[in-house]
């Protein structure tokens, strides 16, 4: 396997040669997703967990907010670890409290977490809608279950791990458009609340 000096690395990201990307993913990526396994975790997740790191450092580094020689490899580890953490804990949390609220009326709870479904929904479609074509094809033929490397073959991409990181950053792209939208915090924060305060 080809290798780079942690320089190199660093200046790949930024510069997000594929040759330093696919590096990364060969040689980091299993233990990662060893890790995220070991807890529960799955394949998906981990694979979203590592891209996540890698766009970090990658914004980091173009604003300035970190400079080589930081430690390119132990600096993604380390960023998917916190990343999973955060994940990992606000699962076991929403778990928690769903088994220790007491709820009254469970057809009250249906009836609001499907209001709550359905305005999460026009939220997300809406926003969906103003995505550039190439990513809601993108996104729409994973939703359906096509494969990376089938979405790789029917873009012309130049491989799996391309398609995954251009599917990556499509959803991150809508996401992020989602959490600007002022109705995102009531939806994400209010509803949520209600659905535990029900008398």
């Amino acid at each position: 396997m080809m290798s780079f000096t942690n320089k190199e690395l660093f200046t790949g990201i930024v510069e997000q040669n594929q040759e330093v990307l696919n590096y990364l993913y060969k040689h980091l990526f299993s233990s990662v997703k060893k890790t995220i396994y070991k807890f529960g975790g799955d394949y998906d997740t981990a694979n979203e967990v590592f891209q996540e790191a890698i766009i970090i450092l990658y914004r980091k580094a173009k604003m300035g907010e970190l400079k080589e020689p930081i430690m390119v490899e132990q600096y993604i580890m380390g960023t998917c670890k916190i990343i999973w953490k955060r994940l990992y804990l606000m699962e076991t949390k929403k778990i928690l409290t769903l088994k220790n609220t007491s709820l009254a009326d469970d057809s009250k709870i249906q009836i609001l977490i499907k209001y709550r479904q359905s305005l999460r929904m026009k939220l997300y479609y809406e926003h969906f809608m103003e995505l550039s074509s190439i990513c809601q094809r993108i996104l729409r033929a994973f939703f359906e279950g096509t494969s990376y490397i089938e979405i790789a073959e029917e873009f012309g991409f130049a491989s799996e791990e391309y398609a995954r990181r251009k599917k990556y950053l499509c959803k991150e792209y809508l996401v992020k458009s989602i959490k600007s939208d002022p109705q995102y915090g009531k939806l994400i924060g209010e509803l949520d609340d209600e659905l535990f305060e029900i008398d």
